[in-house]
């Protein structure tokens, strides 16, 4: 169900609850009373006490908050204080599923039982997390026509097996992953909703999640959805209810989810996936399978043959490059929006012809659709979009998935009018917001103008339990061969002083293939199994290898830097290969440091500094999770030491003992 839109604040007021957050984190206080193993941490009632003061004084708060200062329960309890009282929603948002699982199955559960009223709290999922059952049923009674495998085929018969026995109807709660083309065509789609004319409204799992959803008075999200909702209000909708006051945990990662979600996409896959589903000539399967008009199928056909010629012309004018930036409109020929606007006029006659409500649906589901991708390649080939900027992409290896995109250079000014400039209080928190013990790069980058900030240390005591090791001398790191030799020769002998039990955090495939090669034999020899990323194990099998296998180590890039929880003896060393400075080569990084160069400013000392200060706190971050834990910190780039910028490396991170070998 999409919402009309209307603005973010409600105003309706009704205090139930009050709850003084020095009372309650205090160490007499009632989670100290309820909780039998509560150890109190002073950060954490000043954080509560700061998230309260910005709810009261409607303004916004940035919060730094160390590991171990038990965050989470810092800002839940002054907003569900504040959402009871008030009886206006709040919304929580997360980046990762782990953290928004934590929240939903332990730390509201946990609070429930604690904070002494009543308060509802909902997790919120994206519509097409949820089975259609009117979907679901038009789709088994025409399996024969849609599907191109008997694996498909059981696959659908699985889903309609499960929805008769679960409650939930969310993908979540089935217990294998579906197929994704099997999927898509049963899940909720908003132009494929018949709403109070559907036969299955009673039963609709998306209708009861939205219920429940206009009941709690906590939302859970994560940031797709969140900006996902935030795009689509400047259409006068939304998906989310009004709210007054959002927390986003993991904040660190708001520009980038943003500027996904502001930006255009158009890609010969996505052609494809289409046509493949409107009829694919070759298996005689799809949409239209079952209806007679030839005329129709055979220009489905011509449509494939356009586009694929289409994307050929964008991959020969990427020549041998992998990413380009499009300086200019009408870079290629548009030959393919004029047959995807003649293929819509073509649907929209057999839906005029329409032999029922159903078929209707279906048909303005393709026509919708295809406007999407002919509203996308107008977009790109005019580049219409001030400030924005356009690339091409190739990507895969078997099959080639060619894109056009276009993104926001600077996302600051939209969100401070779409979001800042119209809410009473957002707060944003993470572990590695500050560069340089303040917040104006988080700031900048995101349009946080007016706001409270809080910086909170973490109370674990990284003096005495770990320490960093910083080589005195070592090759440029723009010497790749030289630089490589030693990092081989570095490995070797850090990861045999704590057998294993490591994070080895690099910045790019190629280097951290190249340095797999050369150590992976020496460390088996020594009884060291060894997990590199992007060789088939998806990361949360390896990270469930790497807990179990006490002594192993995990080759890892982007993904392994942050989000990634390993407490105990498992994981005692974290090694980081190289400073994590963004190579500026994407178009994005490359748009937003011109930008940057224009205002006056040096690209370098605003951006790509900032930028990989947050990105070593992160992998630093890795190490320590609970007060127990103890290690050491490597980090291979004596730039660190020697470059002028390098202390502001060392100030950010925790005060711990220093060993310059």
């Amino acid at each position: 169900m999409i919402l009309p839109n209307s603005p973010l604040l409600i105003s309706t007021d009704n205090p139930k609850a009050n709850i003084d957050s020095e009372e309650f984190f205090g160490k007499n206080g009632l989670l100290a009373q309820t909780f039998k193993n509560y150890e109190f941490r002073p950060q954490q009632g000043q954080m509560a006490k700061a998230v309260e003061g910005a709810i009261k004084r409607k303004i916004h708060l940035i919060a730094e908050a160390g590991t171990g200062v038990g965050k989470s329960f810092a800002y839940l309890v002054p907003v569900i204080d504040f959402a009871v009282s008030s009886q206006k929603k709040a919304v929580v948002s997360t980046n990762t599923i782990s953290l928004q699982e934590q929240l939903v199955k332990k730390d509201i559960p946990f609070l429930k039982s604690v904070i002494p009223f009543d308060f509802k709290s909902c997790l919120v999922k994206g519509r097409g997390n949820y089975l259609c059952l009117r979907r679901l049923n038009r789709v088994f009674s025409s399996k024969t026509d849609l599907f191109e495998s008997k694996d498909e085929v059981a696959g659908l018969q699985k889903i309609l097996s499960w929805s008769k026995v679960t409650t939930d109807g969310s993908r979540s709660d089935f217990d294998e992953e579906p197929s994704p083309k099997v999927w898509e065509r049963v899940c909720c789609e908003p132009d494929t909703c018949l709403g109070k004319k559907c036969p299955y409204r009673n039963e609709c799992f998306l209708m009861k999640a939205r219920h429940n959803m206009q009941e709690a008075d906590l939302l859970v999200v994560n940031h797709h959805l969140f900006f996902s909702d935030l795009a689509l209000r400047q259409s006068e909708y939304s998906l989310l209810p009004n709210y007054s006051c959002v927390v986003f945990d993991e904040a660190h990662t708001i520009e980038d989810v943003a500027t996904e979600h502001l930006g255009y996409e158009i890609s010969n896959a996505k052609v494809k996936y289409l046509l493949d589903s409107l009829y694919n000539p070759l298996k005689k399967k799809g949409f239209l399978a079952s209806i007679r008009d030839e005329g129709i199928k055979d220009f489905v056909s011509d449509v494939r043959k356009i586009s694929d010629r289409f994307f050929d012309e964008v991959s020969d004018w990427l020549d041998r490059d992998t990413i380009r930036r499009v300086g200019q409109p009408d870079f290629t020929d548009d030959c393919l929006s004029k047959p995807l606007k003649k293929l819509s006029g073509m649907l929209e006659e057999r839906f005029e012809r329409s032999r029922s409500k159903e078929e209707e649906v279906d048909f303005k589901y393709y026509m919708n659709r295809i406007e999407g991708l002919v509203q996308a390649l107008s977009i790109f080939l005019t580049q219409e979009m001030e400030d924005y900027v356009y690339w091409a992409e190739v990507s895969g290896r078997r099959s080639r998935r060619i894109s056009l995109d276009c993104a926001p250079i600077n996302i600051a000014p939209a969100l401070n009018g779409m979001l800042f400039s119209r809410i009473n209080t957002a707060v944003l928190t993470s572990a590695t917001l500050s560069t340089e013990k303040n917040f104006e790069y988080i700031k900048s980058r995101i349009g946080l103008k007016r706001c409270d900030e809080k910086l909170l240390g973490s109370p674990f005591d990284y003096a005495n339990n770990v320490k960093i090791h910083i080589p005195k001398k070592m090759p440029d790191p723009n010497d790749y061969d030289k630089y490589k030799t030693e990092v081989v020769k570095k490995l070797k002998d850090y990861l045999e002083r704590t057998e294993g039990k490591a994070f080895v955090l690099f910045t790019s495939y190629r280097f951290m293939d190249d340095v797999y090669e050369e150590t992976a034999p020496y460390l088996h020899d020594l009884g060291i199994p060894v997990l590199k990323q992007g060789a088939g194990l998806p990361r949360t099998k390896m990270l469930e290898t790497f807990k179990r296998d006490v002594g192993s180590v995990i080759f890892g890039v982007d993904s392994f830097w942050t989000g990634v929880d390993v407490p105990g003896e498992a994981l005692s060393n974290v090694i980081i290969t190289r400073l994590p400075f963004a190579v500026p080569d994407h178009p994005i990084s490359e748009a937003r440091m011109e930008k940057i160069k224009e205002e006056g400013k040096d690209p370098f000392q605003e951006y790509s500094l900032p930028q990989a200060i947050l990105k070593l706190k992160q992998g630093f971050g890795r190490l320590v999770r609970t007060k127990y834990d103890t290690g050491i910190v490597v980090i291979l780039d004596s730039r660190i030491l020697h470059k002028p910028y390098g202390r502001k490396f060392l100030s950010a991170l925790p005060e711990c003992e220093i060993i310059i070998e």
